[in-house]
């Protein structure tokens, strides 16, 4: 996460909850496959953190690369 323009890693832990406040940037860079859920009180705010993720995320397939297989449909 960046946190005060720094990034930080946590290390998340099986049947532990994390919380990242409100208003800070987080992504989630699995080493293995991961099942995870995310909720936030509120609206979902993004935030264009362009550049800052770049070198951990490289060559890693992410929510942009991914198509739904079954679209929900309206």
């Amino acid at each position: 996460m960046l946190f005060e323009g720094r990034r930080l890693e946590v290390e998340l832990e099986e049947g532990k909850v994390f919380v990242a406040r409100a208003g800070v940037p987080h992504i989630l860079v699995p080493e293995e496959d991961a099942l995870t859920f995310e909720w936030w009180d509120g609206d979902f705010v993004a935030e264009d953190v362009k550049g800052f993720f770049d070198d951990i995320t490289r060559d890693r397939v992410g929510p942009n690369q991914l198509q739904p297989s079954n679209p929900v449909s309206d």
